[in-house]
């Protein structure tokens, strides 16, 4: 193969990043941040414009605190509410309440995600909002990907945070998307409620059929209600989100005041569907995963947003030592890989393992009972789920 002429080499070199991120959640958006302040040369890519709204937990294990007022987030001016406690019931209402080693912070997607993407900007991270990547391909060494406009962008490295699922998976031939699985799929369903009596410092998680309903605070006096349930209970009731929650959600009587004020209050939903819960992986075609693109995560097994925050962590620097020189593309991706599993494979394995219990009535039942006999079997699990500072 002819060599480019120098001057076009130079040219080459200027237009093409460092590392080209897909997606701006809280795992792009940190990525971004630490390689920008690292003075590499960073685009992001994110289809939304912010601010929005997500569907989410809005609850962070204070595990990440340190990582996170180190980037620059102001967390101690935030007057964010701090999660000490936690609240299991069962779909009749069998309630286990325990102390959280850790614990976390509440804060709105809303208002997150486009500080991070600020905070990035302000590093010199060039941040592209409404702009949908269509395509990825990685030759010579190098990344071309083509947006929905049709312009082009070069990258050395390039990134997949785009969340539980994308046109990007097939794009790149993902193996979870094999045809013939027939998993379960699940809808995910996220309110906004304010004037509800909900106990300060608490986070809570209420089972129902097929189920499980997450609560706990966020600033200005607004508490989060999430959750997921099999797509089948909304099929059951005309694909109709208040008949789901007035005929299957409402049979747990802890989680019927809650939801009760959701409707009074006409708080529309933020609603996704199709998720499922495959084994995926951390690369394809050197495309290097992280967040829900690299294992759709269970909110059983300690919180996306923490996860994401801690896979960015893990790769940049890697990214780092890759983009200097000092390993090779093989050893990233591998290191990657391993560290990856290292830190979070059990973590979201054992939210798997909980989440298939979790919404059998029976089985929640008899496990919370057999829990509340046994503290110490709930601080294991606990701390399966959550991690450690960083």
């Amino acid at each position: 193969m002819t060599s480019l002429p120098a001057d076009l080499r130079r040219h080459a070199a200027a237009d093409c990043y460092d590392c080209a991120i897909i997606g701006g959640g809280v795992a792009g958006l940190t990525l971004a941040i630490q390689l920008a302040q690292a003075g590499r040369r960073v685009i992001l890519f994110e289809k939304e414009t912010y601010p929005f709204h997500r569907v989410c937990g809005e609850y962070i294990s204070l595990e990440n605190y340190d990582f996170l007022c180190r980037l620059g987030v102001p967390l101690a001016a935030m007057n964010l509410p701090r999660m000490t406690r936690f609240t299991l019931s069962s779909p009749s209402g069998v309630a286990l309440h325990h102390a959280l080693d850790i614990g976390g912070l509440g804060i709105m997607r809303y208002e997150l995600d486009p500080l991070l993407a600020r905070i990035a900007r302000e590093n010199g991270a060039t941040i592209l909002e409404g702009t949908r990547v269509t395509d990825v391909v990685f030759a010579q060494e190098q990344f071309t990907l083509t947006t929905a406009g049709g312009t082009t962008y070069q990258a050395r490295t390039a990134c997949g945070a785009w969340g539980k699922h994308a046109n990007l998976d097939r794009t790149l031939h993902r193996p979870f998307l094999t045809a013939g699985r027939q998993d379960r799929q699940f809808v995910a369903v996220k309110y906004h409620l304010h004037d509800v009596d909900f106990p300060e410092a608490t986070v809570e998680m209420h089972n129902f059929k097929d189920g499980y309903c997450g609560l706990s605070p966020v600033a200005g006096g607004l508490t989060n209600c999430s959750y997921i349930s099999d797509v089948r209970n909304l099929r059951a009731h005309g694909n109709n989100i208040a008949e789901m929650e007035g005929h299957v959600l409402m049979q747990n009587p802890l989680l019927r005041p809650y939801l009760v004020a959701a409707q009074r209050q006409g708080t529309p939903p933020i609603v996704i569907s199709q998720i499922t819960f495959r084994e995926r992986s951390t690369v394809d075609e050197h495309v290097l995963m992280l967040g829900d693109a690299a294992g759709t995560i269970a909110p059983l097994c300690g919180n996306g947003m923490s996860m994401g925050m801690n896979a960015s962590f893990l790769l940049q620097g890697l990214l780092l030592d890759f983009l200097a020189g000092r390993i090779s593309r093989m050893q990233l991706e591998q290191q990657y890989t391993r560290a990856w599993r290292g830190l979070l494979s059990r973590r979201i394995t054992a939210g798997r393992l909980i989440h298939q219990v979790f919404g059998q009535p029976q089985l929640t039942t008899a496990g919370i009972q057999v829990l509340r006999r046994l503290p110490f079997m709930t601080d294991f699990i606990l701390r399966l789920t959550h991690g450690q500072p960083y």
